[in-house]
């Protein structure tokens, strides 16, 4: 038996110990794609000793319910994973979650589960390493991105909307093997899938290696060689057995097994390993040893061209330190104050902070032109065009999601945009950015009754409500272009996974408040703020989000004429609102004023601020088509409809 094969069955063994510990998991996988992660981790040019350095290669477990093999793997690849740690694998508080969790330190790239997710994600890496090449020189930026991904990861949609870019770019130093094994939870793979893998990814432009046998990790390093000399994404199809070397091999009874001790021992003895749980051959052990102390220190000559750029490019060495530690930075946004489409408020915010943040990068899902959010100043991405300032996804919001988380996790501060009721298509990579906290900023226009020709389909009442109810993720919705510099500005000196949520239409009138512009701004970072009192004596107060704040704004005016004094509440970001002290909330919500709450949707979130004593203005149904007007008229959402609800309520 060859020492690599060997070490692969120490993988396969120590894997299905962690589950028999925890008495939960996925032997199956761990046994199977064992090959596949000696060979990668055989290829990977990382440093047990820094595992997080920048130009380091990265891998992806897409298939995230084989998070056992990879907490063995890096733990004998000479991560700071000891053997004991393993025995807390799916236990509260242990860093070795069920499925792997972001924590570079320990050499985890990405938090997946979903399956196809991590394969979107390492779309969006390789992008980054080919951007980044372009920005530093590619005797900088120069590392590959791997990806495990399993049958259904490629069933799943956002895989293939990924990987069709993949190829259309070029990214030839994006290498993904495929555990092929034929089997899903349900049963065999045919039963539901009669796809040609091979035929489908070699049609999306990608370099397609067939590994007939993988039980052995031997062909698959010589595939790995191989896609390494290619000019395009390589998928590298890996034939394994699912469960292999136990009586459920080849079944879908093998993917949930739990061994039990007595399954071990007999499986390290038909491996030829020793006897003792957790004990790994002391030849395999030096072999291992043997490999960290080789890879060790990997980081140090990139370290050193480091240094050369410092002294000979001070300026672009800063621009790359900046990639590496993030350091909190405050951008200067400009406003008119002149009413406009909160669109074009978003673009002209975008392009001035571009002009300042060149880890600024983001995308769109075919409709740039009408949310607005693009710059142009580079023009599209393309393999031919590693500067383009824009990158253009098509009609594929999941995928984009996805592609922009990786960006984000290689250090970009990456945003995506596309109409608000399609958010859905985009929301399990969204949640996967509020998981691993990312800086990535989904913008969203065609708020409310969005374009009311549209119809139903485009009026998405629930859709703010929706993203507001994602732990982790802040949601705004400003009401002009003031609040809107004052939303950008927050966004991208903060750093946190964020929807911003945009009208199409709105800004007929300027927006008059209390305060000054600058005063303004700072207020908005409250999430809440009293934007404008009345000369009377408040008797309610008008809370708003959006451009409904506009409308709230007129009713007030009227009030004010007829001796009803009123406060007008604008409110950015519920969440962020809440964060404040008591004593600030209820210095803008005063709890001896009766509350009219208005926005264009659900507006669940604004109830718990109305409670019994008010009344919420919103729509919950599935709208209509008509001019805006009507279904303004329709719904209510008027300023004597406001006033009404108020005189109702006193």
């Amino acid at each position: 038996m060859s020492i690599h094969q060997k070490a692969t069955n120490t993988l396969r063994v120590l894997s299905c110990e962690t589950i028999t510990n925890a008495a939960s998991g996925h032997s199956g996988i761990a046994l199977g794609a064992a090959p596949i992660m000696y060979a990668v981790y055989r290829a990977m040019n990382f440093d047990p000793k820094f595992p997080n350095w920048f130009n380091r290669d990265r891998f992806v477990m897409s298939a995230g319910h084989g998070s056992a093999l990879l907490y063995a793997t890096l733990h004998m690849s000479g991560m700071p994973i000891p053997r004991e740690e393993l025995l807390t694998f799916r236990r509260i508080g242990s860093r070795l979650h069920g499925h792997p969790e972001v924590q570079p330190k320990i050499g985890i790239d990405a938090s997946t589960g979903p399956l196809g997710q991590g394969v979107g994600m390492a779309v969006g890496m390789a992008l980054a390493e080919r951007r980044l090449a372009h920005m530093f020189g590619d005797d900088i930026i120069n590392h590959y991105t791997y990806v495990l991904a399993g049958d259904g990861c490629l069933m799943e949609g956002v895989s293939y909307e990924a990987c069709n870019l993949a190829g259309l770019w070029g990214l030839n130093k994006l290498i993904m093997l495929y555990d092929c094994n034929e089997i899903t939870l349900d049963g065999r793979r045919d039963a539901a899938d009669g796809e040609d893998v091979k035929m489908r990814f070699a049609a999306c432009g990608w370099n397609v290696i067939d590994v007939k046998d993988a039980n052995t990790p031997e062909p698959i390093m010589s595939a790995i060689d191989h896609a390494k000399k290619s000019d395009k994404p390589t998928l590298i199809i890996c034939r394994t057995e699912i469960g292999y070397g136990t009586k459920t091999m080849g079944t879908e009874r093998a993917h949930g097994v739990v061994l039990t001790r007595d399954e071990c021992v007999a499986l390290r003895k038909s491996f030829g390993m020793g006897e003792g749980f957790f004990t790994v051959d002391r030849d395999v052990e030096d072999y291992y040893a043997q490999r960290v102390r080789d890879k060790s220190g990997s980081s140090s000559e990139w370290t050193d061209k480091l240094g050369a750029m410092k002294r000979s490019c001070p300026s672009q060495y800063r621009e790359i330190l900046k990639f590496i530690v993030q350091p909190t930075e405050d951008y200067f946004t400009d406003a008119t104050g002149k009413p406009m489409a909160l669109r074009d408020a978003g673009h002209s915010m975008l392009n001035q902070i571009y002009r300042q943040n060149p880890r600024l990068w983001g995308a769109n899902a075919d409709i740039s032109s009408t949310t607005k959010a693009f710059v142009r100043e580079g023009g599209i991405f393309a393999a031919g065009n590693p500067g383009g300032s824009d990158i253009a996804c098509g009609v594929r919001e999941h995928g984009m999601a996805a592609i922009v988380n990786g960006l984000a996790l290689h250090g970009f501060h990456a945003y995506c945009s596309t109409f608000l009721v399609f958010s859905d298509y985009a929301r399990p990579a969204m949640r996967l950015s509020a998981l691993m906290g990312l800086p990535v900023h989904y913008i969203f226009s065609h708020d409310g009754f969005g374009n009311p020709p549209d119809g139903p389909t485009h009026q998405g009442a629930e859709s703010i409500t929706a993203l507001r109810i994602i732990p982790n993720m802040h949601v705004w919705r400003p009401c002009d272009d003031i609040e809107t510099a004052a939303v950008y500005k927050y966004v991208y000196k903060n750093m946190h996974p964020t929807c911003t949520i945009l009208s199409r239409g709105g800004g007929k009138t300027p927006i008059i408040s209390d305060m000054s512009p600058t005063d303004r701004m700072l207020a908005v970072e409250r999430g809440g703020y009293v934007l404008a009192t009345s000369v009377h004596a408040p008797r309610v107060t008008l809370l708003a989000t959006g451009v409904d704040v506009e409308l709230a704004l007129e009713a007030k005016r009227t009030l004010d004429e007829n001796g009803i004094g009123s406060i007008l509440v604008s409110m950015p970001s519920t969440g962020i609102f809440d964060a404040q002290t008591e004593a600030y909330r209820l210095g803008v919500l005063r709890p001896d004023l009766p509350i009219v709450a208005v926005e264009m949707g659900t507006a669940l979130e604004l109830t718990k601020y109305v409670c019994a004593n008010g009344r919420v203005l919103n729509f919950d149904t599935f709208g209509h088509s008509g001019t805006e007007a009507e279904l303004r008229e329709k719904f209510g959402f008027t300023a004597q409809n406001i006033i009404t609800l108020v005189k109702e309520l006193l």
